[in-house]
């Protein structure tokens, strides 16, 4: 019996607003550019720039020193890259709100909701808003968790902060070798490409 759903962020619960950005929620290096339209040249930072966006997603530094890194290396002010990120995020993706809607509801039939995701500091601000940790039984955010997917680690975790096995659980994202984790751990998967789509892989489940 399925007890739970957890759900990924980044082109599951958020969607780019446009097939130009497409990558945005998947890829830092999208982000990076988007930055230019701010008048930032990123070319001569990228690397410098990734390696801060891994530690700062994997945990390793906080939000401070993400911020302080990042600004010193493209020569702007903390406040300035706060709100360029900021806008990156906001002005090129979208809450998948019919979705959050159909969550809302899951919960109140009893299902249990969470989160697995993988986030820096300054995507987090964005696509993980204050009523997700209201309104979900759990969440697992990397930046602030320590653990990435597809770390088997990072799954165990967030079933732990439910309160249940992994056969009680559906576990939904868009790619690929995430599902493969969580099915090696025995959960349910599905692959998730629209909502019509995944509503219909719901009802095989007996879930509506």
């Amino acid at each position: 019996m399925i007890k739970a759903l957890i759900f990924d962020v980044g082109g599951v619960l958020f969607l780019a607003k446009s097939r130009k950005e497409k990558n945005l929620l998947s890829s830092f290096n999208e982000a990076c550019l988007l930055l230019e339209n701010f008048g930032i040249d990123v070319t001569s930072s990228k690397e410098k720039l990734t390696g801060i966006y891994k530690k700062s997603s994997g945990g390793d530094i906080t939000r401070e020193e993400t911020l302080a890194l990042m600004s010193t290396e493209l020569g702007v002010t903390q406040t300035q890259l706060e709100e360029y990120f900021r806008r990156v995020y906001s002005d090129n993706s979208i809450e998948n709100k019919e979705l959050y809607g159909h969550i809302l509801k899951f919960k109140k039939d009893g299902l249990k909701i969470g989160i697995l995701s993988t986030q820096f500091h300054l995507s987090k601000d964005v696509l993980v808003p204050a009523k997700y940790y209201e309104n979900f039984d759990a969440l697992v955010i990397s930046c602030d968790d320590k653990l990435k997917k597809p770390e088997e680690k990072s799954f165990i975790l967030i079933l732990r902060r439910l309160g249940v096995k992994p056969e009680e659980t559906i576990f939904i994202d868009d790619k690929q070798e995430n599902l493969d984790i969580a099915e090696k751990l025995g959960m349910k998967s599905v692959l998730f490409k629209n909502n019509k789509q995944f509503f219909s892989k719901l009802k095989k489940f007996d879930i509506e």
